[in-house]
């Protein structure tokens, strides 16, 4: 089995190729305003130039919207066009799991929009996630209540935060390059079915938590 992964949440993306199991390869890159020139080229580069694919793996989110859209909807077509499954995996889950380590209890935090954060807390065991508090917005000022009792912390959203709590700035904070999602991991949480549905691949969508400046301002409906 050969398989493709993307994730594309943050500044910083990357694609990877598992075979059998095993990581190929991974290409991680600074994708800040240069994604949709750049993740096509990378994929064919990483899969050197053989598209015989048997799944796709995709962050789903939350995280950038326009990271997230030109990911997912990078891989739904790629999926579409080979007939191959694609699979959204959700980011937090896939920085839990880049932790690198088992934990009763994994806080996530990512940026949002001012003044907030998108946080949730997991459990890490067997190469499996699970939602002990599921992903929600959270203000700066309320965040520590929610993960004060985690084991192990992880994201980009805590140092800005702890700028309004300073409480934040004693928990146990996972180092670089803990903060960064991979497309490696999701690869690895990633569930298959069993083949190729058009409806299943059709229906993928990210998962934004909230809601974009255009939908907010103008009523406008963003898949």
């Amino acid at each position: 089995m050969r398989r493709l992964g993307i994730e594309t949440s943050d500044d910083t993306s990357s694609v990877a190729v598992v075979c059998d199991g095993r990581l190929q390869a991974e290409d991680s890159f600074c994708s800040r305003l240069v994604l949709c020139d750049e993740l096509t080229p990378r994929i064919l580069r990483i899969l050197d130039g053989d598209l015989e694919i048997d799944g796709i793996a995709v962050s789903s989110g939350p995280g950038s919207f326009t990271g997230l859209r030109i990911g997912v909807t990078t891989a739904k077509a790629l999926g579409h066009a080979l007939e191959v499954p694609v699979v959204g995996v959700p980011t937090q889950h896939i920085l839990a799991m880049g932790c690198g380590a088992e934990a009763d209890s994994v806080a996530v935090v990512q940026r949002a929009r001012v003044g907030h954060v998108c946080a949730g807390i997991y459990a890490v065991k067997d190469d499996t996630v699970e939602d002990l508090v599921s992903v929600q917005l959270v203000a700066h000022e309320q965040l520590y209540e929610l993960i004060r009792d985690a084991n192990l912390v992880v994201g980009n959203g805590l140092a800005e935060a702890a700028e309004a709590d300073e409480r934040l700035g004693e928990l146990n904070v996972a180092g670089v390059p803990c903060g960064l999602a991979q497309a490696s991991v999701a690869l690895k949480l990633a569930r298959w079915p069993a083949q190729y549905s058009f409806e299943q691949v059709a229906g993928l969508r990210p998962e934004y938590i909230l809601q974009s400046q255009a939908e907010r301002t103008h009523g406008i409906r963003i898949d």
